[in-house]
């Protein structure tokens, strides 16, 4: 009964965040899209005996968009040199062996509605930042490499990476549960948004590099994200499960002192930093029921603190502070 009491009370901290950090804002009429180029569409069906006369029509109507894909991305050599026809075969040989084609294009076909995964948050976006472009979405296999691949004014869907957590071949491929959780559509605005974040914002000074100023970063990531898709599950927002966004939730004020009583909160050990903010199945300190990265969710709530006992502060504002710490001095976040 009084696990269940503490669980609701942090809930109502975090509801009371949320109102007054004002995620929930009226967009009124506003209209933004994030355009998405099915560029897969048209790759995907080439033979390797009819890849030399499609390259042309391709780069015809996706511009140096074809170079990059098959050079930057594949890591195809010159189309001119030997090896290019037997790398290009092992590639299509590999996809349609393990029908990687063939279920992108069940999940993803030519005529879905992938535009609308960005809908929510393009709309907020132009709400914050009005004269801002997003950058255009592009959507490729590319042998289950990177999810997104940023580049000038696009960002880049590897499409077979969201293809649901029990998807047969990323168990086979050996990818750890925690990571296969954050393999799903509904996660590809999310990594869009978090990608753009860290993209527009990168961390100001590596030098000052400590615990504190990496849950703060995160923190500050993460408010972004909220800022953008208000409407999203929060485990969602942090690729958490339902019982890790409970637990960081129910545990934020003894994880709080925990870093304060080990005296951690300015520890520079890169190994340490990433224990406590990094991506994992759990947090070390805090046993294998824990949420991972759990202080970068301390970092949220300090962020939370600080818009809202600084309600003239706008989000660019925030995104834009250089000193970091900053942000904790203004906060008085009492979890």
């Amino acid at each position: 009964m009084k696990k269940l009491l503490i669980l609701f009370a942090a809930l109502l901290v975090l509801q009371s965040c949320r109102k007054t950090a004002n995620f929930e804002v009226d967009l009124g009429g506003l209209d933004a899209d994030v355009k998405v180029v099915r560029f897969d569409v048209d790759f995907d069906t080439i033979s390797p005996q009819s890849i030399y006369s499609a390259l042309p029509v391709l780069t015809q109507k996706y511009g140096d968009f074809v170079e990059l894909y098959m050079r930057g991305i594949l890591g195809m050599p010159e189309t001119e040199t030997a090896d290019f026809m037997t790398q290009y075969s092992d590639f299509v040989s590999y996809c349609r062996l393990n029908n990687v084609f063939r279920d992108v294009e069940k999940a993803f076909p030519k005529d879905a509605n992938i535009d609308s995964l960005y809908k929510d948050g393009a709309r907020h976006y132009k709400y914050y930042f009005p004269k801002d472009t997003l950058p255009d979405v592009y959507t490729v296999i590319s042998g289950f490499q990177e999810s997104v691949f940023p580049s000038d004014g696009m960002m880049i869907f590897s499409l077979e990476k969201y293809l649901g957590a029990n998807y047969p071949a990323y168990g086979q491929l050996g990818i750890e549960n925690y990571k296969r959780r954050r393999m799903e559509k509904a996660m590809m605005p999310v990594d869009y948004f978090r990608t753009l974040a860290m993209l527009k914002y990168p961390k100001p000074d590596a030098s000052a590099e400590n615990l504190l100023n990496e849950m703060l970063y995160q923190g500050r990531i993460q408010y972004f994200l909220k800022s953008m898709m208000p409407s999203a599950p929060d485990s969602l927002l942090w690729g958490y499960s339902n019982y890790q966004y409970r637990w960081a939730v129910e545990y934020e004020e003894n994880v709080w002192n925990y870093l304060i009583d080990k005296k951690i909160l300015f520890e520079i050990n890169p190994l340490l930093i990433r224990n406590f903010t990094g991506e994992g199945p759990f947090t070390n300190a805090f046993g294998n029921q824990s949420a991972p990265g759990v202080a970068s969710f301390c970092g949220f709530r300090i962020v939370c603190s600080f818009m809202a006992n600084n309600p003239t502060v706008t989000l660019p504002q925030l995104m834009q502070i250089e000193d970091l710490q900053t942000i904790y001095n203004r906060a008085r976040y009492n979890p």
